[in-house]
């Protein structure tokens, strides 16, 4: 009878809990778009930064996710100094999150520190496209 209440109470106070935690998260945007840039070519990422801008003007910000991931060769553009540098940066100021593939940074030698403020490390670029799709996310290739 003791382990009945016990077990009763840790449901009660899980249920309460998520109600709680349901009641204060943000619901996720209509429309999320992970967009794949594996070149190294300014007009290829100028492209995918207009793909990751425009459908927020469309819908509206609030209703958008959008996450570019690098790999291979597209992963030297986001170097700091790269030619779309500014453009990234200006992208990362209207919440385009900027992946870079953490296998291609270690063929590379590359570092955090080499690339641009903002861009985060994932372990593998396809891997984070696979998962990002398999969470509903529309899949865009400039």
């Amino acid at each position: 009878m003791k382990q009945a209440l016990i077990g009763a109470a840790l449901l009660l106070a899980a249920g309460v809990g998520g109600i709680q935690g349901c009641a204060t998260s943000q619901p996720e945007p209509k429309y999320r778009f992970v967009i794949q840039v594996s070149e190294d070519d300014p007009k290829a990422w100028n492209l995918a930064l207009n793909n990751a801008e425009n459908p927020a003007e469309l819908v509206g910000k609030e209703n958008v996710r959008v996450e570019i991931v690098a790999y291979g060769p597209g992963l030297k553009m986001l170097k700091s100094g790269s030619a779309v540098a500014d453009r990234l940066n200006a992208a990362l100021d209207r919440n385009v999150d900027l992946a870079a593939c953490g296998v291609t940074m270690k063929k590379m030698k590359l570092t955090q520190a080499d690339l641009i403020g903002g861009a985060r490390v994932v372990s593998g670029g396809l891997i984070e496209i696979a998962d990002r799709q398999m969470q509903g996310w529309s899949y865009i290739r400039p």
